[in-house]
Parts: C-alpha cells; sequence; structure tokens
C-alpha cells in the first residue's frame, strides 16, 4: 500500500507491474515455512495457525 501510495497508483494491480520479490525472499520465506513445518512435527504441533 505504501508503495502504491508512492507512485501515485488507484489500482494494486498497477503497482504489482513494478514489485518483484528478489530471490533472496522467496529463499526466506521457504526457509521459514521448512524450519516451522519442521519443528511442528517434531513437538506434534499443529504449525499452522
Amino acid at each position: 500500500m505504501a508503495i502504491q501510495q508512492m507512485l501515485g497508483h488507484w489500482t494494486v494491480s498497477r503497482t504489482m507491474r513494478y514489485v518483484r520479490p528478489s530471490a533472496t525472499f522467496i529463499e526466506d520465506a521457504a526457509y521459514r515455512r521448512a524450519v516451522t513445518s519442521t519443528l511442528g512435527e517434531l513437538t506434534g504441533e499443529d504449525p499452522t495457525p
């Protein structure tokens, strides 16, 4: 939303033309999901909120 406002776009779809997640961001998110899932399995807890 902040980027959308800075660019002066009325819709998020317009802003998304210019926004791309970096490879590092994607890797970090995948790592966090894997760790959360594995820890949940090891402790017997449901990792999903």
